[in-house]
């Protein structure tokens, strides 16, 4: 099996699957299925995110005057459509399948590229007849799935046995539905996509400070949590910032270096968190007040216990009536409501409790959390961070090692929630 080596410097690579292994869907669908163009929407709307989407779906077309109707697959890197089924009165009437054999082999072509190119996703629409019976389709399929290509099939119901036997049981079968699909796509790719919306400017200035990272870049100045000094992957980073433009420190985020992903979101809040940015006042943390049912909160908040009685707090080292980390899967799951620190994006924990809250309103709140609307597709629904306004007094706070209190004194807190 093939596998793709992922560079951190290149935010244009993908990393949805860096280790190569099959990543495979079949999202089912019956003739009662309300939106059967639901994998068509969630392959644009990952293009329009940035992601590269390759493959083909299909779209009906409508009878005119003295014609039939029939069906079209679209190549969606390059729209080209493809008459692939024109019925006729004859063929109505007999039954007779018009699937025209020529048009579908050449749609194949733009899986193809799709593999040549190591698309960050390919879309097939979808297991039909002829794929059932190994043609068609079938070995572009297994072409990108063997490749490491992550890969969203649409599969009837009725050929689901086929479908297994085909993949010989490989993959996950997902209902026909958006949310689904994003919980298929998972929260590990939010890395990404926060990156490569960054731009390729220059950076401004780096800090590395005890407690706080800071990137500078020319529209706003970023922060994360620095990890500790001694602990695993914290090591000394040669030419950290030399050399590099904002975007190319932002693609250090996907590193699972501590020390390497604390530089990429302080560089992606650099570009997000910028001070003419609009949104509510409110600390993250009342933002969930109103939420019905119990609240976890992963990490120690200061005056967590007044803002939010009966909180489930999650902390690395628990003091008495708090819960370990080794619990948090447990408790997230039976909340209604959770609050995250934004330093799990740097310990890289943030998709693992994203995946366990999945049921919960999620608020990510901290002055690392990156203020991206984007986020909101991941799981979260309330993105609370800083908004730097005196860079160069932020600047000297943090090499000073100050916390994050008095890092508020050189800008304002801000609130995201979705739908707002």
């Amino acid at each position: 099996m093939s596998t793709r080596t992922i560079h951190h410097d290149d935010p244009n690579r993908s990393s949805t699957n860096a280790t190569g292994a099959i990543k495979l869907g079949a999202v089912l669908y019956t003739s009662e299925t309300a939106r059967r163009g639901v994998l068509r929407e969630f392959a644009e709307e990952l293009k329009a995110r940035g992601w590269r989407v390759g493959g083909i779906v299909q779209e009906p077309v409508r009878a005119e005057e003295g014609q039939k109707g029939g069906i079209d697959a679209i190549a969606l890197d390059t729209g080209e459509r493809i008459p692939i089924n024109r019925p006729t009165r004859k063929s109505m009437d007999s039954g007779t399948c018009t699937l025209d054999n020529a048009a579908l082999t050449e749609s194949t072509a733009a899986l193809r590229r799709a593999v040549a190119a190591s698309a960050d996703l390919l879309v097939v629409e979808k297991f039909g007849d002829q794929e059932q019976k190994g043609g068609g389709m079938a070995d572009e399929i297994l072409q990108a799935a063997v490749a490491g290509i992550p890969t969203l099939v649409m599969v009837p119901a009725i050929a689901l046995e086929r479908w297994l036997a085909f993949t010989g049981g490989t993959g996950d079968l997902i209902a026909a539905d958006r949310d689904a699909l994003w919980r298929w796509w998972g929260a590990d790719n939010l890395y990404t996509e926060l990156a490569r919306a960054v731009p390729a400017t220059a950076i401004k200035r780096v800090v590395v400070g005890l407690n706080w990272t800071l990137v500078e870049g020319p529209d706003g100045c970023g922060l994360a949590q620095t990890p500790p000094r001694g602990k695993q992957g914290c090591r000394t980073l040669s030419a950290a910032a030399a050399g590099r433009d904002l975007r190319q420190m932002a693609a250090l985020a996907t590193s699972w270096d501590p020390f390497e992903a604390a530089l990429g979101i302080a560089a992606i809040n650099a570009h997000h968190n910028k001070p003419t940015l609009a949104g509510g006042d409110d600390n993250g943390l009342d933002a969930m007040s109103d939420t019905d049912g119990t609240i976890a909160v992963v990490g120690r908040f200061p005056g967590i216990a007044e803002r939010l009685p009966g909180a489930l707090v999650i902390e690395r080292e628990p003091a008495e009536g708090e819960y370990p980390e080794a619990a948090a899967v447990s408790v997230l799951g039976r909340c209604q409501g959770a609050i995250i620190t934004s330093s799990s994006l740097v310990n890289r924990t943030l998709p693992g409790l994203l995946k366990a809250a999945s049921a919960a309103k999620v608020a990510l709140v901290g002055p690392g959390t990156p203020l991206a609307p984007g986020l909101f597709a991941y799981g979260a629904d309330i993105l609370s961070g800083l908004v730097i306004e005196d860079t160069d007094g932020a600047a000297q706070a943090v090499s000073e090692g100050c916390g994050a209190r008095a890092l508020r004194k050189f800008g304002r807190m801000l609130t995201l929630k979705n739908g707002a």
